[in-house]
C-alpha cells in the first residue's frame, strides 16, 4: 500500500484529527476582522494546515524524529460544543440541495457506463460526496469521550485600540464562559495561554501597540506574547484571486471582495505568527505533555504487577461516578490521561505509541461497560493500525467492533457508527476492497431518509467500480437511492438518479425493463400536478 499518509482517508484523518485551539477575543478585534468581510477565526484558518513543516520531535522513548505536516483547527469558545443535532440535519441538507441545484444547472448528459468504466475513481465520484462526508462526520465533534477535539490551546486575543488590554486579557480567560468540557470537569482547563495583540493600521501608528506588547510580556511571559498587524490597505481594495477564504465562510457572495484591507505583508505575519505558534508553542507542548502522561502511566499501568493490580481493583475505584450511560472520568483520572496519551500521540504521527496506549484503556473501558468510550477507543485502534500500515486483519476486526458496539448503544450511538463507517469505507476503498466498502455503507444507511440516499449512491459507485463491475448491484442501489431522494423531495437528484440507471442499458441488455420502469415512473411523477391542476 501507498504511504497511509497520502490515501483520502489518511488525508481526511490528517485534517479532521488535529489539535485545536481555542480562541478568546474582544469584540473591537472582530470589528478590525470584519472589515474584510471575515471573523477572526475565519481570517486565519486559511494558513492553519502546513504541508512543508520541519519540527524536530522526539518520541516518550526519546526517539527523534521530524514532523513534515500539521495542522491547527480553531475554534471560538462558543462553539466548542456538541452540535446541535437539528441544525448539523439543516446543514447537511443545504449540502446536498446545493448539489442538486448545481448539477441539474449543468444538464449535460449522463456519462455511459463504458466511459464511466474506462476512468479512475477520483474521476467517477460526483466531488460534493466527500464534501458530505466531512460534515457528517464533523456532526460529532467535541463528545467528551474522545479527546482530540480538546483543546490543546487557548489563544488570546485583544485589539491595541481596547482600553486596558492587559485587563481585557485577563477577563477574557474567565471560567464561567469557558466549554463545558472545562466545567463538567471532562477536560484540565490549565491549558497552553498565548496571547496575542492585534493592530489595526488604520487606528494610527504602531508606537502603542509596541508598549503594550512591553507589557504584555512583563505580565504574561517574554515567549508567550506575539503581536500581529492588519488592514495595512488603505483602500480596501485588493483582490485575493485565490480567495483563500472562501471554503471557510460559504455564505460569502460570489461578488463579494474578502480580505480587501489586507495586503501580502498582513498574510505574511499571519502566517508567520501561525507558523512559530505551531512549531515553537503547541508542537513542543504537546510533545512535553506526552512525555509527562508517559511516565505517570508507565509507573501506575504498565508491567505485569501493576495490570494484574489494575484487574484486581478495577470495580473499587473512588474517581468514577456511575451513570446509566456508563461511568464517567474525570479529566484527572488515569483513564483520561491514558487517552489524552494516545489521541495526542496519534495527533504527532507516533502511532506506536498511540496504539499502545489504546490498547491499554480498551481493557479499562470494556471492563468498566464504558461501552461508548470502549468503541471509540476501538475506532481509533483500527485507523492508528491503518496508518502504521500494519495488519489489515486486526485494522478491521477494530473497525467491526467499534461499529458494532455503536449500534449496540441505539440512538445514542447511531452517529458514531456512522462516522465508524465512514472511515472504515476509505479504509477498504484503500486496500481495493470495493465490494466489501460497498457493504459496510449499506450497513450504515439509519433511519435517516436523505443520509441513506447519499450513502447508497456512493454503495452503488463502489459496484460501478468493483472487478469486474457489477452492474445489476449499480442499477439496484441506483434505484434504492433514487427513491429515498424522491422521499426526500429532492427531486433533481432523484431525477439524476433514475437518469443514470437507463444509460445502464447500453452496456447490459438486462438492465432494460427497470430503465423502462424508472422512466415510466419518473415520467407519471412529473406529470402529475399537471393532470390534477
Amino acid at each position: 500500500m501507498a504511504d497511509p499518509a497520502n490515501t483520502p482517508l489518511g488525508k481526511m484523518l490528517l485534517e479532521e484529527i488535529t489539535p485545536v485551539v481555542m480562541v478568546l477575543c474582544t469584540p473591537l478585534l472582530e470589528q478590525s476582522c470584519l472589515k474584510n468581510g471575515i471573523s477572526f477565526v475565519q481570517m486565519l484558518s486559511p494558513f492553519c494546515d502546513f504541508t512543508n513543516i520541519d519540527v524536530p520531535v522526539r518520541t516518550a522513548s526519546d526517539q527523534p524524529y521530524r514532523l513534515r505536516k500539521f495542522k491547527l483547527r480553531l475554534f471560538y469558545s462558543s462553539d466548542i460544543r456538541q452540535p446541535n443535532l437539528e441544525v448539523a440535519k439543516e446543514r447537511l441538507k443545504q449540502v446536498i440541495t446545493h448539489a442538486g441545484e448545481k448539477i441539474f444547472l449543468a444538464s449535460s448528459e449522463p456519462s455511459q457506463v463504458r466511459d464511466l468504466l474506462s476512468r479512475s475513481e477520483s474521476e467517477v465520484l460526483p466531488s460534493w460526496f466527500q464534501f458530505f462526508n466531512k460534515e457528517l462526520v464533523r456532526t460529532l465533534s467535541f463528545s467528551d469521550h474522545e479527546a482530540f477535539d480538546h483543546p490543546v490551546a487557548c489563544l488570546l486575543v485583544v485589539s491595541s485600540k481596547d482600553d486596558a488590554p492587559i485587563n481585557r486579557f485577563v477577563d477574557l480567560f474567565n471560567t464561567n464562559k469557558l466549554p463545558s468540557l472545562f466545567n463538567d470537569g471532562a477536560m484540565d482547563p490549565k491549558i497552553l495561554k498565548h496571547y496575542l495583540l492585534l493592530h489595526d493600521d488604520q487606528d494610527g501608528p504602531l508606537d502603542k501597540a509596541t508598549k503594550l506588547l512591553s507589557e504584555m510580556r512583563n505580565a504574561f511571559g517574554q515567549n508567550d506574547c506575539q503581536i500581529v498587524c492588519i488592514n495595512s490597505s488603505q483602500d480596501g481594495q485588493i483582490h485575493h484571486q485565490d480567495n483563500p477564504w472562501a471554503p471557510f465562510k460559504p455564505d460569502a457572495l460570489p461578488t463579494e471582495n474578502l480580505g480587501g484591507f489586507l495586503n501580502q505583508d498582513d498574510l505574511n505575519e499571519i502566517k508567520d505568527f501561525l507558523l512559530e505558534l505551531s512549531s515553537k508553542h503547541i508542537i513542543p507542548y504537546m510533545e512535553q505533555k506526552i512525555r509527562v502522561l508517559n511516565q505517570q502511566v508507565s509507573a501506575t499501568r504498565k508491567g505485569f504487577r501493576n495490570q494484574i493490580k489494575n484487574l484486581w481493583w478495577r470495580k473499587g475505584k473512588d474517581d468514577i461516578v456511575d451513570t446509566t450511560n456508563g461511568p464517567v472520568y474525570t479529566f484527572n483520572s488515569i483513564e483520561s490521561h491514558i487517552r489524552i496519551l494516545g489521541d495526542y500521540a496519534f495527533m504527532l504521527g507516533d502511532y506506536e505509541l498511540a496504539l499502545s496506549n489504546y490498547r491499554l484503556i480498551s481493557t479499562d473501558y470494556k471492563l468498566d461497560k464504558a461501552w461508548k468510550r470502549y468503541a471509540g477507543v476501538q475506532e481509533m485502534m483500527g485507523l492508528t493500525y491503518f496508518m502504521l500500515d500494519q495488519s489489515r486483519k486486526d485494522a478491521e476486526y477494530c473497525m467491526e467492533n467499534a461499529f458494532n458496539t455503536y449500534l449496540k448503544l441505539g440512538s445514542t450511538g447511531r452517529q458514531n457508527a456512522t462516522r465508524c463507517g465512514l472511515w472504515w469505507v476509505e479504509m477498504l476503498k484503500t486496500r481495493d476492497q470495493i465490494k466489501e466498502a460497498a457493504t459496510v455503507y449499506f450497513r450504515i444507511c439509519g433511519e435517516d431518509t436523505l443520509h441513506s440516499a447519499v450513502l447508497l449512491e456512493q454503495a452503488s459507485f463502489c459496484y460501478l467500480l468493483s472487478k469486474p463491475p457489477m452492474l445489476h448491484k449499480y442499477g439496484f442501489h441506483l434505484v434504492l437511492s433514487g427513491d429515498h431522494y424522491k422521499k426526500c423531495d429532492q427531486i433533481k437528484h432523484a431525477i439524476r438518479t433514475y437518469r443514470s440507471i437507463m444509460f445502464i442499458s447500453t452496456l447490459d441488455s438486462g438492465m432494460l425493463y427497470l430503465a423502462c420502469m424508472m422512466l415510466l415512473s419518473l415520467i407519471c411523477w412529473m406529470s402529475w400536478p399537471v393532470l390534477i391542476s
